[in-house]
């Protein structure tokens, strides 16, 4: 029962929620914080309990034998994860709809697009585009607004007429869309052998890489758009998320050499310097604005 239970919690893979993380600082960065208890709810509910759950399922289904994102050595998926995954799911929507019904309906959207993705019967993971564009669209735009949304409490109308807002959905979609590739990169072999075809399998390893890197380039783009004219912020931006930049660079030459370099380990590293970079960031300019 113990091995039981640590296989399930392996399963959750809670680190891969600080990669989602910036998203919902970006998203705060952007607005009033009027709503600050729902605000601290909504990242409990996304951060321990939805995108863990949506990690359990996706486990479930694949069924994987090499490595995963976060988990070098995953365990076989225990059928515990079932009623964890419900219990989770159900836990979230019973909190979002305390909060809002908007945002309890934004989240059913959420958690069903992430069963279809990973759903044996339906499996969207297995088509390269499609499950691309659902990814950045769900942890990138939906993200950003459910975010957004419940910290300032205005209607969505208002808030997707707002170009400002418009701009900040952009941005997260871009951002998503730079790092998801990346997650794929040393699975190619194992994603095929599953019937899957990803967006990084379409543009090999070093076409993933350069994908991330001009992506990464236009995030940054529309940071300086969203922050100016307060020019300290893009600075900041540069300077902070520069090891991040540097270590894809590098990592990119590496590969040119030797795709063996796109392994489970640079991966790891990667995800971790950027994620990091991305949310000290986002954390330092929160401070700046509520301290300045």
């Amino acid at each position: 029962m113990i091995n039981t239970l640590r296989n399930a919690f392996i399963h959750l893979r809670l680190p891969f929620s600080l990669f989602l993380l910036p998203v919902f600082l970006l998203a705060l960065t952007l607005v009033d914080i009027e709503m600050r208890r729902h605000t601290i709810l909504l990242f409990g509910v996304l951060h321990f309990l939805v995108y863990p759950s949506s990690n359990a399922f996706n486990g479930l289904q694949d069924r994987d034998k090499g490595s995963i994102a976060g988990v070098k050595n995953p365990p076989k998926a225990p059928k515990l994860l079932i009623p964890i995954t419900i219990i989770f799911d159900a836990a979230a929507l019973i909190i979002s709809y305390n909060i809002s019904r908007g945002l309890f309906f934004m989240m059913l959207l959420y958690i069903v697009a992430s069963r279809l993705y990973s759903y044996r019967k339906i499996r969207i993971k297995k088509y390269a585009v499609l499950s691309y564009l659902l990814v950045i669209s769900m942890q990138g735009g939906l993200v950003f607004i459910m975010t957004a949304y419940t910290a300032k409490r205005w209607a969505i109308l208002n808030l997707l007429g707002s170009p400002e807002m418009l701009l900040g959905i952009l941005s997260a979609v871009i951002l998503i869309a730079a790092g998801y590739p990346i997650t794929q990169i040393y699975q190619h072999r194992q994603d095929k052998a599953d019937g899957v075809h990803t967006i990084s399998m379409m543009l090999d390893k070093l076409g993933t890489l350069t994908l991330s890197a001009l992506l990464f380039i236009a995030f940054g783009a529309t940071l300086a758009l969203l922050y100016q004219p307060e020019w300290e912020f893009i600075l900041l931006f540069a300077l902070i998320s520069a090891p991040a930049g540097i270590y894809l660079v590098s990592w990119m030459l590496r590969v040119m050499n030797n795709r063996r370099e796109a392994n489970y380990e640079n991966t790891m590293r990667m995800n971790y310097i950027s994620s990091l970079s991305l949310n000290s960031y986002f954390i330092v300019v929160l401070i700046l604005q509520y301290t300045t």
